[in-house]
């Protein structure tokens, strides 16, 4: 079983595999790539996997199987999951998925995490990998290769965790001493082009370094629509949350517009208004944790009325709180509430649906004094 992300390490290691049988211990026959599509990858990785893997695939009768959410949700027992294609000999890469981690990101009306799990990876690729890998090895104990290179011994680590009596985490490049530079080297010998990193056009970890963002600009200038999408999901978080921006200190609207992306910003006003509006009335609330640490903060976000942009800034104008207008240059009206907590009215895209941690209402009410109802 070989996870195939689309990217440059991924790439390097089925490229081997295919050109130089030596490197591997197996038949072809006997290997299945799996790709779970996350709905939001670059079309330029979507024309270089199409127009040089999956020849090598049909060439070598390489099974590939393609899958992806359907939805929010999926199950272990796969209900869900749609598999995109299954075959020997693959046309098409049907990289647009189902469900895209961005619909989720926007129906939440939140960002990508850096810190802790990666739960953006967790929900597009392990909730659809899991169980089609599981339907494909049937219970019989297998090697999961994953393109980790040398530099990225830690994650081979953290994915050894995942080890079972059935599934053994295999790690070929890290074996082979290839670091991402060897990968580099390898794929533009064989292939003849710098293949690039496979991520989504929104990946927070790609905006942490400048060489990421200087990387992701020009990856913009190229494909609009894509930094269109970017500045779309922060966009609507950041009304939620003044906080939430996809580069610490910044954000991608800013580093659009330092960089003269002119035709990013106008993509991104179309879709923007084109996605209606609402008016949200939003919660959130802090507890203490135990010793005094900061607790998990819960949030309650609440459709009050849609309509178009005038009229929800109409609206908005004509509701409770004091009007402020932060440093985002976001207009919110904020109401009273206790400390370690915030409530306030908004202007949004009209894409966030209702929701509220189960104990909101009782979390709340802890925080805040009974003259604030």
């Amino acid at each position: 079983m070989v996870s195939y992300g689309l990217g440059l390490d991924s790439t390097c290691l089925l490229l081997r595999w295919l050109r130089e049988p030596s490197t591997r211990d197996f038949a072809v026959e006997d290997m299945v790539v799996v790709t779970a599509m996350v709905g939001d990858e670059f079309s330029s990785t979507t024309v270089a996997v199409e127009s040089l893997m999956l020849p090598l695939f049909r060439e070598f009768g390489v099974r590939y199987v393609q899958c992806a959410r359907g939805q929010r949700v999926t199950t272990a027992a796969g209900e869900g999951v749609v598999v995109l294609d299954d075959s020997t000999y693959p046309q098409k890469l049907y990289a647009e998925g189902a469900y895209r981690l961005s619909d989720e990101m926007l129906s939440a009306g939140t960002l990508p995490q850096l810190g802790g799990a990666r739960k953006c990876s967790m929900h597009a690729k392990g909730w659809a990998l899991d169980p089609v890998i599981a339907k494909l090895t049937a219970g019989q104990p297998y090697r999961h290769a994953i393109g980790f290179e040398l530099g990225e011994q830690g994650r081979a680590e953290k994915d050894r965790r995942y080890n079972t009596t059935q599934r053994t985490g295999w790690y070929p490049l890290i074996e082979a001493g290839f670091d991402r530079q060897a990968c580099h080297d390898y794929v533009s010998a064989n292939l003849g082009v710098a293949w690039e990193k496979s991520c989504c056009s929104y990946c927070v970890f790609a905006l942490t370094s400048a060489r990421g963002r200087a990387g992701m600009v020009e990856r913009y200038r190229q494909e609009p629509a894509a930094g269109a999408r970017a500045m779309l999901i922060e966009a609507t978080a950041r009304r939620l949350n003044a906080r939430q921006t996809l580069i610490a200190g910044s954000s991608v609207a800013q580093m659009v517009r330092e960089a003269g992306l002119t035709a990013v910003e106008d993509e991104f006003r179309r879709v923007f208004a084109e996605s209606g509006f609402a008016v949200y009335d939003v919660r959130r609330v802090t507890p203490a944790g135990v010793g005094g640490r900061r607790g998990v903060t819960a949030r309650s976000v609440r459709r009050l009325a849609t309509g178009s942009e005038g009229a929800m800034d109409a609206y908005l104008a004509g509701s409770p709180g004091q009007r402020a207008v932060g440093a985002d240059r976001i207009v919110r009206h904020h109401l009273p509430a206790g400390p370690g907590c915030e409530h306030f009215r908004v202007v949004a895209p009209a894409v966030v649906e209702d929701k509220q941690r189960k104990g909101f209402d009782r979390i709340w009410a802890n925080a805040n004094s009974p003259s604030l109802f």
